[in-house]
């Protein structure tokens, strides 16, 4: 499994349909499911306010993300309004998703490589026919995948874990502890499983991602634990599954990571 695999099989994300058809009037984000959201604009011009204060122009086919539900309203510029698609999206808390920036606004010229699917997409969305909704579903989980592979391969985020996937030193190093997410890591061993110094690696690892090597490990093993949890996976066994020597350790760790303990946190969220 590839990095960006390993990292997306952790965030788990999904896309679900909420309209798709002729917007003619304001629509806020006030308005829409909870969570990330995705418009994809294919025909109209419209203004996009953010809050607080950015202002958009649309003026061609423009895919539109907020991954994690920023404030925003949509305004048609004319009486004609703009035909679009517009979905809901969800990702488990994960390296992957801490790392996704608050929006990305691109036209769909710049997207060649998500044409094929953009078009089936809108075929689908503005035609009725049978098994429609369970088509749009999954094209819309493709293009959510695609549009994250196009972030890596364009190196669009300029920080976080996905920025670290365009250096092949990092980018194995964040492979290597996912792949072996309870393994005892030390900076020495991963400097060395990528053939660095333990100092150039450390630095270089802190500067792009934003926290030290062991940092990233035990918050990737937490945010596990947590998406375990919600599995109704029991206590005992997912802290050693994310690589503690037992439960009262485990229950240290994650205090100290999100203020409660595992039990707590699971009670809330089960």
């Amino acid at each position: 499994m590839d990095t960006l695999s390993a990292l997306i099989s952790h965030a788990e994300p999904k896309a679900n349909l909420f309209f798709s058809g002729n917007l003619c009037g304001s629509s806020s984000s006030t308005d829409h499911p909870a969570g990330g959201i995705l418009h994809l604009v294919k025909t109209g011009e419209m203004f996009l306010f953010e809050d607080p204060g950015l202002t958009h122009k649309i003026n061609e086919p423009t895919l539109i993300i907020y991954p994690k539900g920023k404030a925003h309203r949509l305004q048609p510029q004319t009486l004609e309004g703009c035909d679009v698609v517009c979905a809901n999206l969800s990702f488990k808390d994960s390296p992957l998703y801490r790392a996704l920036p608050d929006a990305i606004v691109l036209p769909l010229s710049k997207l060649d490589s998500l044409s094929n699917i953009i078009n089936m997409l809108f075929v689908e969305a503005f035609t009725s026919r049978f098994a429609q909704t369970a088509i749009i579903s999954t094209l819309l989980d493709l293009l959510l995948l695609l549009v994250l592979r196009h972030l890596v391969e364009n190196k669009i985020c300029q920080e976080g874990v996905l920025s670290a996937l365009s250096d092949p030193k990092l980018a194995k190093a964040i492979e290597i502890i996912h792949k072996q997410i309870d393994y005892p890591w030390t900076i020495e061993e991963l400097a060395s499983q990528v053939g660095m110094s333990r100092a150039r690696f450390a630095a270089l690892f802190n500067q792009t991602i934003g926290q030290p090597p062991l940092s990233y490990v035990t918050e990737a093993r937490l945010l596990l634990a947590k998406k375990l949890l919600q599995k109704g996976e029991p206590i005992k066994s997912v802290s050693l599954e994310v690589g503690y020597s037992g439960s009262v350790a485990f229950s240290r760790a994650f205090q100290r990571q999100f203020g409660v303990t595992p039990r707590v946190w699971h009670k809330e969220h089960s």
